[in-house]
């Protein structure tokens, strides 16, 4: 669990078995090949632009074989299974044999063969019915439409006239023109008429029709009557169907072969992945070198197959000065489909935890609270599992699915939804019983459990994330930002709930009343810390660190003792007071003699801040007005004397308003899970209610019932299925990862086989 070891090495091959070696590492997917730098800048300089001839000819093979199963999908038999199904495996050893048996050359030119005569054909057929749907309206038509275009003397428009209105306007537009017309066909208001006109008027007839917006139709290249124009065409589009039947049971007796296109097209898809990687390595006139990361496990692996070629040898080798390694995800079989989300999101930095198994139980968590409903939960555990382990679809999204389905049933039976309340609504007293049984509480009836849920997980997530960031700073070595940054706060937060847990507000205490004072004053010097500690700008001194954060926390001490909440004796916190002010003070003083850094402001201010010291310890006045006064006036005098510390001060101060604001946004953000989940059951019982009221329906009742209801719960598990993944993606990328996951390194990426149609399975 977590990121694998990896090694770096070189490849020395014979460019004779370079493509080979290559492909028997493509097949196995274990090394991640890196470029060598140095010669990144040789190889853009030498490009020439001339493409190489493999490469064009691989290029059109590719062109072609897609072409071809775009051509021959059409043809094929659907796939058993549909969507779902799995694609098929094949060893590797059969892989390229199958290509190779495939006759490819002679298969794809009668392929283009076939698909340009179908072409043709459409193009044909798409012709000869718009010339059958022109001429149909004038199959009464005795003569050639062209020998009324031929006649010396006249001229002929065919024209259609679309509405009662349109006709009235032609009529009208050729009143004064000596022209005459006969209709041909009439259905309804819409004519088809043939209008004969002399050929010296064919210039006020065409002005005529435009102004009455007559639409004339084109018939002058028919030289045979309507009829038999019909006639010869109704022959040729039999001629086409009879060639399209030919040549569809050509293309199904191809589409067979579908599946042997489909691996070709991979695999020639992963010869130009390969040859890529050409450009990639450092070659000589005869041998090439291969520079890449490994992990460690895999080896003795690749170790075997490089010895399995007679003119190539692998070494180790150390990294280059500020090369950056590859970082390789590891983690067991349950948690690995996870590594999609955080892959999404990023990649570990390489020396941070992999944060995969540190979000997969409050993924699935979330997206169970999100739908909670035992019904759904059941549905999708039954579909994941069928297309896990009966469709062999092990999809890394469908074993989210699956585990999330499994919880959801969990997380909806506490909550009593079984497709809404389908157990009510069925009036079942065993159904009723059971589901009573596992009930823990009804959020529709009583939501606070609910929201007390919600809110929890999100404080737990919260502070389990900030726990590992102080675990993991420790690990790395960033104990500034483990000290300073997170751990104070991690405190704070934990503080907090275990102080209420001390006092009788939410009836009687759970803890012990004598663990307040110790539990405040953890609180309250971490608060310190945040604020005089935090690690942003430069290097400042220990003891300058150490005198203010001490101060800093028994002046905060002192303004708890005022307000009644600190149960330590006065005369105690005073003189811890008194101590650390009188100590910073004096090594103020000190530092601003030594380093010339006194100021005459500086001295009032450091005038003032002992005597209000002197008078708080004294108590001559009000404590709480002067706790603020020793805390202002000697910091002040303390930041205006010691150099770095105002920026340090600004910056923690920043990170106390930050966190104090922030934290109860990050909690409350959780309630979405609340919300969710309550707005599925809400639908899913809604949509109950809808069914019932079909229910008095005379005959057709059940069926109606049984419509709404697949309908519409297909629909509300739809829809809060895609919300709950996506608002509990959410809650792991905006709340969780940001409390310990930086990100940023590079995603260790095998060169391997990269497949849509076939899994090609490793050599035994």
């Amino acid at each position: 669990m977590g990121t694998a070891r990896v090694e770096k090495l070189l490849i020395a091959t014979h460019l004779g078995e370079r493509d080979e070696l290559l492909r028997r590492l493509q097949e196995e997917g274990i090394l991640h090949i890196s470029e060598f730098e140095e010669e990144k800048t040789a190889k853009e300089q030498s490009k020439t632009g001339v493409p190489d001839g493999r490469d064009v000819e691989l290029k059109q093979t590719l062109i072609g074989l897609n072409q071809a199963i775009g051509f021959l999908s059409g043809y094929a038999q659907k796939r058993k299974g549909g969507l779902f199904a799995g694609k098929p495996s094949l060893p590797a050893e059969e892989f390229r044999r199958r290509v190779e048996e495939l006759d490819l050359p002679r298969n794809l030119i009668q392929i283009n063969q076939l698909s340009e005569a179908a072409s043709k054909l459409d193009t044909e057929e798409r012709r000869i019915k718009s010339e059958l749907e022109l001429l149909t309206p004038w199959i009464s038509l005795k003569h050639p439409p062209a020998e009324y275009i031929k006649l010396k003397q006249a001229d002929a428009r065919f024209v259609f006239l679309s509405s009662k209105e349109e006709k009235e306007a032609f009529v009208k537009s050729i009143e004064s023109l000596t022209a005459n017309y006969e209709t041909v066909k009439r259905e309804g208001e819409t004519e088809y008429a043939v209008m004969l006109f002399p050929t010296s008027e064919e210039e006020t007839v065409e002005d005529a029709l435009k102004a009455a917006s007559v639409k004339t139709i084109q018939l002058s290249g028919f030289a045979k009557p309507p009829a038999e124009e019909i006639k010869a065409r109704r022959k040729l589009l039999a001629k086409t169907d009879s060639d399209r039947e030919k040549l569809t049971s050509q293309a199904r007796k191809m589409s067979d072969e579908l599946l042997g296109f489909q691996t070709a097209l991979d695999f020639y898809s992963n010869e130009g992945l390969m040859r890529e990687q050409h450009e990639k390595m450092l070659a000589t006139e005869k041998a090439g070198f291969i520079e890449g990361w490994i992990r460690s496990s895999d080896r003795k692996r690749l170790e075997e197959i490089v010895v399995g070629f007679e003119a190539s040898e692998v070494r180790s080798i150390k990294p280059r000065k500020g090369e950056r390694m590859p970082v390789a995800l590891r983690n067991p079989p349950w948690i690995k489909p996870f590594e999609m989300i955080l892959n999404m999101y990023g990649t570990p930095n390489g020396r941070e935890a992999d944060p995969t198994p540190l979000m997969a139980p409050f993924f699935t968590l979330f997206f169970a609270l999100c739908i909670s409903d035992a019904g759904y939960g059941l549905v999708i555990t039954a579909v994941t599992a069928w297309l896990i382990w009966g469709k062999k679809n092990r999809n890394n999204l469908i074993w989210i699915l699956f585990y999330g389905g499994i919880l959801t049933i969990f997380t909806g039976a506490a909550m009593g939804s079984w497709f809404g309340d389908m157990p009510q609504m069925l009036a079942i007293p065993w159904l009723v019983d059971v589901r009573n049984a596992l009930t823990w509480f009804d959020p529709l009836k009583n939501p606070m459990p609910f929201f007390y849920i919600s809110l929890g997980i999100g404080y737990f997530q919260m502070m389990f994330g900030m726990a590992v960031d102080v675990i993991d700073g420790f690990r790395t070595g960033e104990y500034g930002s483990a000290l300073f940054e997170t751990l104070p706060w991690f405190l704070i937060y934990l503080g907090i709930p275990l102080i209420l847990t001390t006092t009788n507000l939410f009836g009687s205490p759970l803890l012990p009343r004598f663990l307040f004072t110790p539990i405040l004053i953890v609180i309250l010097a971490s608060l310190a810390v945040s604020l005089v500690l935090y690690n942003r700008p430069g290097p400042t001194s220990v003891t300058s660190a150490i005198l203010l954060w001490a101060t800093t926390t028994t002046a905060l001490l002192a303004g708890a003792k005022a307000a009644g909440l600190l149960q330590l004796p006065g005369i105690v916190v005073k003189a811890l007071l008194l101590g650390a002010v009188a100590t910073l003070w004096l090594y103020t003083v000190f530092k601003g003699f030594s380093e010339k850094t006194l100021k005459p402001f500086g001295i009032a201010l450091g005038v003032l801040g002992l005597a209000s010291t002197l008078i708080y310890v004294s108590g001559a006045f009000a404590p709480n007005l002067f706790t603020i006064a020793v805390l202002v006036l000697n910091l002040g005098f303390t930041l205006s004397v010691l150099k770095g510390w105002a920026g340090r001060i600004v910056w923690g101060a920043y990170s106390v308003y930050s966190n104090i604001t922030g934290v109860l946004g990050i909690i409350l953000s959780y309630v979405r899970l609340m919300a969710l989940g309550m707005v599925t059951a809400g639908i899913a019982m809604a949509f109950n209610q809808i069914a019932w009221m079909i229910k008095g329906i005379p005959v057709v009742s059940i069926v109606l019932m049984l419509i709404v209801l697949v309908i519409g719960h297909v629909y509300n598990l739809a829809m809060s299925g895609l919300s709950g993944f996506v608002h509990t993606l959410r809650l792991q990328y905006v709340e969780y990862f940001p409390r310990f996951f930086t990100g940023g390194g590079q995603r260790f990426e095998p060169f391997e086989l990269k497949t849509h149609y076939v899994n090609v399975t490793r050599r035994t």
